[in-house]
């Protein structure tokens, strides 16, 4: 049988329309796949497995098809039926409306998806995208790199000012500083169509920033230049920089153009050091910083800037490196973040604080409200999604709906990747939530608490021996001790365990009562974990708001006491956590 001869016979038994016809469907059943099953919270590997079994059937159905005819006696070999006999025919005509019908549902599914997609999704800015770079600091000695870095920032608070324009974080831009990245590149990771470069030097009193906008298309500069002027005058450079931005990218800059906030030039000098020092996020640089921004508050208390950054300071001063007790810190951090709201009353950012201070101090009607406030004013900023993803008092489902959201918006805040891993493990989805983990992981695979994660992870998933091998690398001090609880208790070292547990009680009890609630919970002791999470409540304890969503506690649900307690915090009324 030559090949002509071949072909033929293939078309004759409709092999080619079945082969069609099974990838055709097996195309609809993979896209109905990859929608209903996220749905329902099914882990990755069963759609993977199921495309792994559409492609193990594609052969076989193409040498059943070889094979096999469909008679009006039923099916039969094709070299048992007579030519006369055959209805390979019509069977191919069903074939063909199988082939139609099928393809108009997929075109169907695909438009129904694309139409009922919820509000993560991003907003599409085209090539009104920016990112800005740290500049460079080309003073004569270097040593204002404090200088060249607060400049870059200022610019880009600026920017993002503007609704139409699509400004990414700091967090994102700054992560380039140092590297040989080509703008190409830069632009495809960050996802924007701009990038704004430049340097400044600072000798004395006399300040010289070049700055260029540069197309990530192809690296072309679409527009540069060089300002020379005394220190005072840095805030007029900036608003002129922003001004020509919007001009390349044919932006309306609102009803009034955009301008800074001038500040007495010592003082903002002080903000940008105190500022610098904070970016180093260790207890010591926050003391620090706190006497650089008070002393430049001294000189200017008109800078809002100025008091967002003292009441961040109280924040995560109180939260994070324990510097102030929190019946001290919160309230001076509210007081500071009113006195810059006060000042500058469209700030996203200093509305996100102030819920972070109020959740501290236990006003979650208020926290709630006022990071809807920042949402409203900075919708598509990654940050203030990060941020609004660990204030959703329960809804977990809401917490990874903001941070995928984030995640596409500003890709290289890689803490955000950790939130939507904590996220996923809390809603059981561990495929998920390891994958997130991975990610975070390739970055920074030393930071605390990644591998206590991977450790709870692991317990869920009852790979005991490998949650053993994760904590014994986890260097933080608490969350080595209360991960290495949990593992030996999963692995019936009750003995090891128990003694692991005084010593947890005795270091923990008076300033972590949740995370007892939660070890209790785990050990299926619901009595003593009702104690503990009540006594979380009576301390305001502010971990409790997210342990509530540990998975230790689901067998407490239908408990009475768990929907009195849920009652008596005082939550907003649109919650997330379970009610029996």
């Amino acid at each position: 049988m030559n090949f002509n001869d071949y072909f033929n016979e293939l078309k004759r038994r409709n092999v080619i329309k079945s082969a069609i016809a099974y990838l055709v469907v097996a195309w609809l059943v993979t896209q109905v796949l990859s929608i209903v099953l996220p749905a329902f919270g099914a882990p990755d590997y069963l759609l993977k497995w199921s495309l792994v079994l559409l492609a193990i059937g594609f052969p076989i159905w193409l040498s059943f098809a070889w094979v096999y005819e469909f008679t009006p006696e039923g099916l039969k070999k094709t070299i048992d039926v007579e030519p006369d006999q055959s209805i390979s025919n019509k069977t191919g005509s069903r074939l063909n409306r199988l082939i139609i019908t099928t393809l108009t549902l997929a075109i169907i599914v695909l438009l129904v998806d694309r139409f009922t997609r919820d509000d993560a999704q991003v907003v599409e800015f085209g090539d009104k995208s920016i990112a800005v770079m740290a500049f460079a600091d080309m003073s004569p000695k270097q040593d204002h790199e404090y200088f060249s870095d607060g400049i870059s920032e200022e610019l880009l608070n600026l920017l993002a000012k503007i609704p139409e324009l699509k400004v990414i974080s700091r967090t994102s831009s700054f992560s380039y500083k140092g590297k040989d990245a080509k703008a190409t590149e830069i632009g495809d990771e960050l996802k924007v169509s701009h990038i704004l470069e430049g340097s400044i030097r600072k000798a004395g009193d006399m300040i010289r920033v070049t700055a260029q906008l540069i197309n990530t298309n192809d690296g072309a500069h679409v527009w540069s230049h060089t300002y020379d002027r005394k220190l005072d005058g840095i805030f007029k450079i900036q608003d002129e920089i922003a001004a020509e931005v919007g001009k390349e990218l044919k932006l309306s800059l609102l009803d009034d153009p955009l301008k800074s906030r001038v500040v007495d030039s010592e003082a903002y000098n002080l903000y940008l050091q105190a500022r610098h020092l904070i970016n180093q996020n260790t207890k010591d640089a926050y003391i620090e910083a706190e006497a650089k921004v008070k002393a430049s508050i001294a000189l200017d208390a008109t800078y809002a800037a100025s008091w967002r950054l003292l009441a961040g300071i109280y924040d995560t001063g109180t939260y994070n490196f324990s510097i102030y007790e929190p019946k001290e810190g919160i309230p001076l951090g509210l007081e500071a973040i009113k006195k810059a709201i006060a000042i500058d009353p469209d700030s996203g950012y200093a509305y996100a604080t102030l819920a972070s201070l109020q959740e501290l101090a236990w006003d979650f009607e208020a926290s709630a409200k006022n990071m809807d406030k920042a949402l409203d004013l900075l919708p598509n900023d990654g940050i203030i999604l990060g941020t609004a993803a660990n204030k959703t008092f329960g809804d977990l489902d809401k917490s990874v709906d903001y941070l995928k959201k984030a995640i596409e918006l500003d890709p290289l805040v890689y803490v955000n990747y950790f939130n939507l891993g904590h996220a996923y493990y809390r809603l059981n989805r561990l495929d998920e939530a390891e994958k997130a983990f991975q990610t975070f992981g390739l970055y920074y695979p030393n930071w605390e608490i990644y591998h206590f994660m991977i450790t709870r992870i692991r317990l869920a998933q009852n790979r005991n021996d490998e949650a053993l091998e994760a904590i014994e690398k986890e260097k933080h001090e608490f969350f080595s001790l209360y991960g290495r609880n949990f593992v030996l208790y999963a692995l019936n070292r009750t003995e090891e365990a128990d003694a692991l547990f005084e010593v947890f009680l005795e270091k923990y009890s008076a300033t972590d009562p949740a995370n007892i609630a939660d070890l209790y919970a785990f050990r299926g002791n619901y009595e003593a974990s009702f104690k503990w999470l009540n006594r979380a409540f009576e301390v305001k304890d502010p971990v409790l708001i997210e342990a509530l969503t540990y998975p230790s506690f689901k067998p407490m649900y239908s408990d009475s006491r768990w929907s009195n307690l849920i009652d008596k915090i005082g939550l907003p009324a649109d919650h997330g956590y379970p009610m029996n």
